[in-house]
C-alpha cells in the first residue's frame, strides 16, 4: 500500500566517472534500502538487459550502475543476492542468441562473478504459474520462480522512449521476469494493462533508474542515444516513472500504463504528492523525440499498414529497414508495403506486400508472408529483398559487417 504522506524521488547527477557515487546518494535520498532488506533477505536485481548490447549504449543498464546496487545491497548483509533477467524476445534461444550473451556483453556477468551474486537467466528458470482475480487482461500467466520467491525486488530500468508504451522505466522493466512465450502473450493481450498486470503480482520494492545514457525514438545505436548523466530512485515505481517522464517530456497522463497503475493502486503520478529530492526536473530535462517521430524522419517511405503490432515484430522489421538502408538500397524502400499486425482494411496496395509475422497470418494471400512470432529480422530482410527485386547477397554481407561488432 502507498503511503498518503508524500513519496521521495531522488535525481541525482554522475559528477565525472562516479556513477557508483550518484547511485548511493540516489538511493540515500530516497529513503535507502535499509528497511526493505533483512539479513535473510533473497534480493532480486533486476536491470534491463533486452538484448546484447555493450553498457554505455543507452539501450541496455550500465554494468556499472547494476553493480553499485549489488554492492549496497551485499553491505545491508542480504542472505542471498541475485541478477536476474530474461532478454527480450528474439534473443530467448538457448545456445544460439540468448541472455547468457546480453550478461556478458553488457559486462554484467563480470559484475556477478567479482561481486559473488548469482546470475539467472528468467528465460530458463523454472516458470510458476499465478493467478490474478482481478486482472486487466492475464489472469494467469507463468513468472519466473527466482521473480516470485524473491523477498526484495530493486527493479534498475535503462530510461527510453518505447513505440507501444510511450516510456519504458521502472514498471516495464520487470517484463523481463516473464519467460518468452508470455512475453509474446502480454504483447497480444494490451501491454500496458499486461504491464500493471505483471506489477501487481511481482512488483519492484524500489527502483532505480539508470538515466546516464538513454534511447529516444527507435534505438539505433549511436544515432538515438542521450546522454542525461543521471541516476533516478524511489520506493514508489510509479512516482519514479511519472518523474522519469517529465524528464523526458513526456506528459505522464499519456502513458497508459502509469495511469492504470495509480488506478490499481501500485503508486502515485500526482507530482503533488511527490517530493523530488537532488536536482530539479526542470534543471535536468530534455525532451525525447519519440519513436513514431524518428520512425517517420527516417523511413516515413514505406507505406507500413499495421495495427496492433507487438514491439517483437517491430523491432525486427526495423532492423531490416536498417539492413536494406546501409546496404545501399534506401531509395527502393520508397516501392515497400509491409502488413502487420491486425488491420481490418488493406486498400489500394501497390505491387507486392511484405506480410509480417504470425497476427497478419490472414493477409499472407496479399503478398510474401513471412512467417513467426516475431519472425527474425534476417528472415524477413531476405524476403523484402525478394519483393523489391535487390540481390540479397549484398545485403546479407552488409548485415554480417553489422553484427561484427557487440554494438553493431
Amino acid at each position: 500500500m502507498v503511503s498518503t504522506l508524500l513519496t521521495i524521488v531522488s535525481i541525482m547527477r554522475v559528477h565525472g566517472n562516479n556513477v557508483e557515487g550518484a547511485v548511493r546518494k540516489a538511493v540515500r535520498e530516497a529513503g535507502g534500502l535499509d528497511g526493505i532488506i533483512g539479513e535473510d533477505s533473497t534480493v532480486l536485481v533486476k536491470p534491463n538487459l533486452v538484448s546484447p548490447m555493450e553498457s554505455g549504449s543507452g539501450k541496455i543498464t550500465d554494468a556499472k550502475v547494476t553493480e553499485a546496487v549489488v554492492r549496497i545491497v551485499k553491505e545491508l548483509g542480504a542472505g542471498r543476492v541475485v541478477i536476474g533477467e530474461g532478454a527480450a524476445v528474439g534473443y530467448d534461444f538457448p545456445g544460439i542468441r540468448d541472455t547468457s550473451e546480453a550478461f556478458r556483453v553488457s559486462g554484467t556477468e563480470r559484475v556477478a562473478r567479482e561481486c559473488g551474486v548469482e546470475l539467472v537467466d528468467m528465460n530458463k528458470d523454472k516458470p510458476v504459474e499465478v493467478e490474478l482475480p482481478d486482472a486487466y487482461v492475464m489472469k494467469r500467466f507463468r513468472v519466473a520462480r527466482t521473480a516470485l520467491e524473491a523477498d526484495v525486488i530493486i527493479s534498475v530500468p535503462v530510461l527510453k522512449t518505447h513505440n507501444r508504451t510511450a516510456i519504458t522505466c521502472g514498471l516495464k522493466n520487470m517484463k523481463g521476469v516473464l519467460p518468452g512465450l508470455e512475453k509474446r502473450m502480454s504483447h497480444r493481450c494490451g501491454l500496458d494493462r499486461a504491464i500493471v498486470d505483471l506489477n501487481s503480482v511481482v512488483g519492484p520494492d524500489f527502483t532505480v533508474v539508470d538515466a546516464t545514457s538513454c534511447m529516444e525514438g527507435t534505438w539505433e545505436a549511436h544515432k538515438d542515444r542521450v546522454d542525461l548523466g543521471l541516476v533516478v530512485a524511489g520506493i514508489d515505481t510509479v512516482a519514479v516513472d511519472t518523474v522519469c517522464s517529465r524528464i523526458i517530456g513526456l506528459d505522464p497522463a499519456m502513458v497508459f500504463h502509469l495511469q492504470l497503475a495509480e488506478e490499481k493502486g501500485l503508486g502515485t503520478t500526482d507530482m503533488s504528492q511527490i517530493e523530488v529530492r537532488g536536482s530539479r526536473i526542470e534543471d535536468v530535462s530534455r525532451r525525447f523525440k519519440p519513436f513514431s517521430e524518428v520512425f517517420k524522419s527516417r523511413f516515413g517511405m514505406v507505406n507500413l499498414v499495421e495495427k496492433n503490432t507487438c514491439t517483437g515484430c517491430m523491432g525486427e522489421i526495423y532492423s531490416t529497414f536498417i539492413y536494406l538502408r546501409e546496404a545501399g538500397y534506401e531509395n527502393e524502400l520508397g516501392g515497400l508495403t509491409v502488413i502487420m499486425g491486425t488491420p481490418e482494411d488493406v486498400k489500394d496496395v501497390k505491387g507486392v506486400p511484405l506480410v509480417v509475422g504470425k497476427c497478419a497470418n490472414p493477409k499472407r494471400e496479399l503478398g510474401v508472408f513471412v512467417p513467426g512470432c516475431p519472425p527474425h529480422g534476417i528472415a524477413i530482410t531476405e524476403k523484402a529483398c525478394q519483393v523489391l527485386g535487390v540481390d540479397w547477397k549484398k545485403v546479407h554481407n552488409t548485415i554480417e559487417e553489422l553484427h561484427a561488432s557487440p554494438s553493431g
